[in-house]
């Protein structure tokens, strides 16, 4: 099994039948836990899927930036 799955699961219980975990900003390296979400195997379109999960972690990222600038 690989690093993002075990993670995933580790939060959430096994992964469901037909569903894949995916890296949210497309960083593969990057296994945050809320850079990752389960998703349809084989959507009729991924970007459907992944549009909320993508936009909140941008958003993520971007205050977190700014945290770091503060300090």
């Amino acid at each position: 099994m690989n690093t993002r799955r075990e993670v995933w699961q580790e939060r959430h219980g096994k992964i469901p039948k037909g569903f894949v975990v995916h890296n949210l900003n497309g960083n593969q390296g990057d296994i945050r836990l809320e850079n990752l979400a389960a998703v349809p195997r084989n959507p009729e379109n991924i970007n459907q899927v992944i549009a909320p999960y993508r936009n909140r972690i941008r958003e993520l990222e971007r205050l977190l930036k700014e945290e770091k600038e503060k300090n």
